[in-house]
């Protein structure tokens, strides 16, 4: 598994259109400035000074009881580098964690492969029991999201 192959949950997500994106996008981190009765911003706020403006979190006047909502949604705007983050070091880490459980499947199928060497049919049976109850193998199509029978 390499680092850009996709897991089964991520399915509906384009990391490589989030990779784009983030790279032609304003650096995070991003802050969310909110006031009550007030247009909000979201910015990235620049070393020399002054900030980039990313998104304008509009004020509802008339509905005041939805600034909490309002509020919510400005910082999980502003928390998407962050998120970005988090979904490069976590697919970095599973697919380190898939690499070494590969060594493992294939050292637990070479041990049952000397074990039981011949084509006699018990040797052959034990060889495809331990194959098929290899818990490498097992933790690998679960994270992949295979058919593990």
């Amino acid at each position: 598994m390499t680092h850009d192959e996709p897991m089964p949950w991520m399915a509906d997500f384009d990391i490589e259109a989030m990779r784009a994106n983030r790279d032609a996008g304003t650096p995070g981190t991003w802050d969310a400035a909110l006031e009550r009765g007030c247009h909000g911003v979201i910015a990235h706020t620049l070393p020399q000074g002054g900030a980039n403006f990313v998104a304008l979190i509009g004020n509802d006047a008339i509905k005041s009881e939805r600034e909490p909502e309002r509020f919510a949604n400005a910082r999980r705007i502003a928390s998407v580098p962050a998120m970005e983050a988090e979904i490069e070091r976590l697919t970095a880490s599973l697919a380190q964690a898939v690499g070494a459980l590969e060594e493992c499947k294939d050292d637990l199928d070479r041990y049952s492969q000397m074990e039981y060497p011949s084509d006699h049919p018990i040797h052959v049976r034990k060889r495809k029991n331990d194959f098929d109850g290899n818990p490498a193998r097992i933790a690998i199509a679960s994270i992949k999201g295979q058919d593990i029978g």
